[in-house]
């Protein structure tokens, strides 16, 4: 649609006008007429607020969550009188970006393994169809039909079954090196390892001398002979290769969608302030968006909220393969003036508990790769833990409360990881993976684009 979605009134008479643009799995704008009304308004604007959204969020949760930080936000400035980011009246400009997450939650919500009743109308039974569109919607149509046989109606797979269905997820969707970190996927053992993890039973030790693989199951997949016996519920497997899915996805949406979006933002000759503001997987995109950009002037500020991105993604040099980490270029003052804020709670289940199963690769250096399970150093998220990598250009530090205080922006710091579990005045900052917009995130964002 054409025009502004929703205008939200300000407390001195003016108003911010909310766009929304939607984007194709493939990263391609599907609103050329809202996108080009946003560049038509810019010269009416000081500054412009672009949030991407995270992946349990259909087009009307995805609404809800822009219009509630965006009104918290606005209001917050009133009750606090907080200056504007320049002189001159104060002209915001919301652009909430819609891509094609998903409307189920993400592993961890509701625990690893999808509950509730059985039956072919049961909420489990509507996300493991969702789920398996999901997956299957790229693959050839002899995989598919493998896949579909294999898991459809069932909750139980023997273990040259599940090593066949590892061996395609791994080809279809896990076949390159993760761009976050650079680390190589797991081989089909490693993949029945996370699988048998997330159902709370990891796989019992290789007998001494079997080596990887004990026999070859039908369709050329090796089973190991620790994996043989046992059963695998097929609902965990696909769980892990949807946040694979939506991982790759919120990438390319970033870079291809988003990212041309900001360099018509930041041309040389515009005096525009850009905010980026992402949770979840919408981190990613706002990273990718802004890696991708060539833009002739850097963004304002990016505030990360439980972004689901590895730890390791800012890093000057990844653990392991002493490469800068896949989103370190966002740090370079050419790209973005103030530090990175981003919040890590532990009191987010998915990020703490699951995010480093589902994501783990071929573990890097003289351990074997069954130790890489449940490695949350070197596969973590950044909206579980702090970040690693950055050579004394981070700082960690709890929430600072509304009105009370600010962060240090200060150079050297180019990023700072804001511990949202530890309680502040009785209240927790983050309590759960979803609870990211209250008076400490608004704050946050506040300090980050305020004026002095």
């Amino acid at each position: 649609m054409a025009g502004p979605f929703q205008t939200i009134p300000m407390n001195d008479g003016a108003s911010a006008d909310l766009y929304l643009l939607r984007y194709g799995k493939d990263g391609l704008l599907r609103s050329p007429a809202a996108e080009a009304d946003v560049k038509k308004s810019l010269d009416g604007v000081t500054d412009v607020y672009v949030f991407a959204h995270g992946w349990n969020n259909i087009f009307a949760a995805a609404l809800d969550r822009y219009r509630d930080f965006a009104t918290g936000f606005i209001g917050q400035r009133a009750q606090f009188a907080v200056p504007a980011p320049g002189p001159g009246p104060y002209r915001p400009l919301l652009v909430g970006v819609m891509w094609p997450s998903t409307s189920f939650v993400m592993p961890g919500e509701q625990g690893p393994v999808i509950a509730g009743p059985s039956g072919p109308d049961s909420p489990a039974s509507a996300e493991q169809e969702e789920s398996l569109e999901l997956v299957t919607s790229e693959m050839n149509a002899d995989e598919d039909r493998v896949l579909v046989d294999a898991v459809d109606g069932r909750t139980a797979v023997d273990g040259p079954t599940a090593a066949k269905l590892a061996a395609i997820l791994l080809r279809n969707l896990r076949a390159t090196a993760d761009p976050d970190d650079g680390s190589e996927p797991p081989d089909v053992e490693g993949l029945l390892s996370i699988w048998s993890e997330l159902d709370g039973r990891p796989l019992p030790e290789r007998p001494e001398g079997t080596g990887s693989f004990g026999r070859v199951g039908s369709g050329g997949a090796s089973a190991p002979p620790d994996a043989a016996g046992l059963s695998f519920d097929p609902r965990d497997i696909l769980r892990v290769a949807s946040v694979w899915k939506m991982k790759a996805r919120s990438g390319v949406v970033g870079a291809k969608g988003v990212a041309p979006l900001l360099e018509y933002i930041l041309r040389s000759e515009s005096a525009v302030r850009l905010h980026l503001i992402g949770h979840s997987f919408g981190a990613r995109v706002v990273l990718s968006a802004l890696d991708a950009a060539v833009v002739g002037r850097p963004a304002h500020s990016m505030l990360l909220l439980q972004p689901a991105v590895n730890r390791w993604c800012l890093a000057s040099k990844v653990e392991g393969t002493g490469q800068p980490g896949g989103y370190h270029s966002v740090l370079s003052p050419a790209k973005l003036t103030q530090p990175v804020l981003t919040t890590f709670s532990d009191r987010d289940e998915p990020l703490t508990n699951i995010f480093h199963l589902a994501m783990r690769g071929k573990h890097y250096g003289e351990q074997p790769e069954t130790a890489a399970v449940g490695d949350t150093h070197r596969y973590g998220a950044l909206g579980g833990y702090p970040p690693l990598g950055l050579d004394g250009q981070t700082t960690t530090c709890t929430a600072v409360a509304p009105g009370e205080g600010r962060y240090p922006l200060g150079a050297p710091t180019r990023v700072i990881a804001i511990d949202g579990g530890t309680e502040v005045k009785g209240e927790v900052p983050i309590p759960g993976h979803s609870g990211i917009s209250n008076g400490f995130t608004w704050w946050a964002l506040h300090d980050l684009t305020r004026g002095s």
